[in-house]
């Protein structure tokens, strides 16, 4: 009850997360505004024939105040046409340096419609001779620019927006191709799809991955969720693996993480197998991932993807958690280090610091044994999860759920190891083994 006492005092409705964006700024051409997303259509075509990947994108979204919006992409955005006339979109730098998509022309407040175009080439491999093609709107959290914005045009991660995707393969009379995703998918001719995704997605939470038809093994079967839904699961793999083991790992791992954290938050469940140790990548209620990372990437679809970090500073919250779990849930009297300063970057930030795992993971166990008496960590994130599913969370949040749920004061201790300085740290700090960092080559290879 606490928890839900405290959701009503500081959590404002989902979807309506203007409040949570970085600080507009002042340019050489006017003032910057972050603005908020209502919905977005990519018309996503993949002409098998040119080779070539088009979006054209229609985007609604509301301003508050007066002022020239932020949105980002980063391919090169072309035809640009704001509330009917055409504008141009320049890439200008944040306040910390960070590159982001400007469009050069100054908005009242109230909804505005944006309409531009572009190609990509990230994660896309066509055939020879027009057939197929294999594509994937794969994202990496470690590095900054690597959610949607590869691939169309998108907003940062304090935004939530319903975002609709029509697929055509262009070139064929019918498209013979595999499709899997999170979102509800519906073949609307024969070589064109279209394909709904939840409106509570961030810019981290879409799933998308399209084969030649049949390249991929596939299981499809459901699980019975504690709360009586039948989830309908996808696991899929390629030709050195067999889906059937995958399968019953997942099914191992739903079973704990349901005991643990309550029903699953998703509709769906999608899991594609990639080579073992290329660890994975969570999306929302879907991953790309290892066999030995599964369990890791499925508990984000709880922390990070059930409940999402609204901004790169707070991303070591949910990989901190992860990691926690990975090494059995230790409980430890004080963290293996004095001091850090994790989160601490630019309100700007959109990427999480590598050092979430092995300090997050220290920090989680300091925590657990700090609300032992209160039932521990895991009782905390159990209601935590519970009460704000499908919302975005800040660092402060946390804390201050936290100190709702405990009774404690947690100032100094946030203060010392997550806001303060680097004081005792490893001399060496491992990345985590479940979120490889992998090169473009290796990932079109994944494809």
């Amino acid at each position: 009850m606490k928890l839900l006492i405290l959701g009503a005092l500081v959590s404002l409705p989902a979807i309506a997360n203007l409040h949570l964006a970085p600080p507009d700024f002042d340019t050489n051409r006017g003032r910057a505004i972050f603005v908020d997303f209502k919905t977005a259509t990519y018309d996503i075509t993949y002409d098998l024939k040119k080779r070539q990947t088009r979006v054209l994108s229609q985007i609604t979204f509301e301003a508050m105040a007066e002022g020239r919006p932020l949105f980002d992409l980063v391919p090169l955005p072309r035809n640009a046409v704001l509330n009917g006339r055409p504008v141009a979109i320049r890439e200008i730098a944040a306040p910390d340096g960070a590159l982001i998509r400007q469009v050069d022309a100054s908005v009242p407040p109230g909804i505005h419609t944006l309409e531009l175009s572009n190609t990509f080439t990230e994660n896309v491999k066509y055939g020879l001779f027009g057939r197929g093609v294999s594509s994937a709107f794969w994202i990496r959290d470690l590095k900054y620019r690597k959610f949607l914005e590869q691939y169309v045009p998108s907003n940062l991660e304090f935004d939530q927006y319903a975002v609709t995707m029509n697929v055509t393969f262009a070139g064929v009379s019918e498209a013979k191709q595999d499709i899997y995703t999170n979102g509800a998918v519906t073949r609307t001719s024969s070589n064109r799809y279209q394909i709904k995704f939840p409106s509570f997605y961030t810019a981290s939470g879409h799933y998308f991955h399209t084969t030649p038809k049949g390249r991929k093994k596939r299981l499809d079967f459901t699980y019975r969720s504690v709360d009586g839904r039948d989830i309908p699961v996808t696991v899929y793999t390629s030709w050195w693996s067999r889906p059937g083991k995958f399968k019953q790992e997942a099914l191992k791992i739903f079973a704990e993480l349901e005991a643990d954290y309550g029903p699953w938050a998703h509709d769906s469940f999608v899991a594609y197998e990639t080579l073992p140790g290329t660890g994975g990548m969570e999306h929302a209620g879907a991953t790309q991932t290892s066999l030995g990372a599964l369990d890791h990437e499925m508990l984000h679809s709880y922390f990070a993807k059930g409940i999402f970090p609204a901004n790169g500073n707070a991303g070591w919250i949910d990989e901190a958690i992860a990691s926690w779990r990975d090494y059995g849930y230790q409980r430890k009297p004080l963290p293996g280090f004095g001091g850090s300063n994790l989160g601490l970057g630019s309100s700007y930030q959109r990427n999480t610091d590598s050092r979430a795992y092995a300090l997050g993971r220290e920090f989680m166990a300091y925590l657990d044994y700090r609300l032992q008496d209160v039932g521990g960590l895991k009782a905390f994130l159990r209601g935590y999860f519970q009460t704000y599913k499908h919302t975005l969370i800040t660092q402060e949040h946390f804390k201050n759920n936290l100190e709702f749920f405990s009774g404690l004061n947690l100032t100094d201790d946030f203060n010392t190891y997550i806001w303060g300085e680097n004081v005792g740290l490893p001399s060496r700090i491992d990345p985590s083994p479940h979120h490889r960092t992998l090169s473009r080559s290796n990932l079109l290879k994944l494809l």
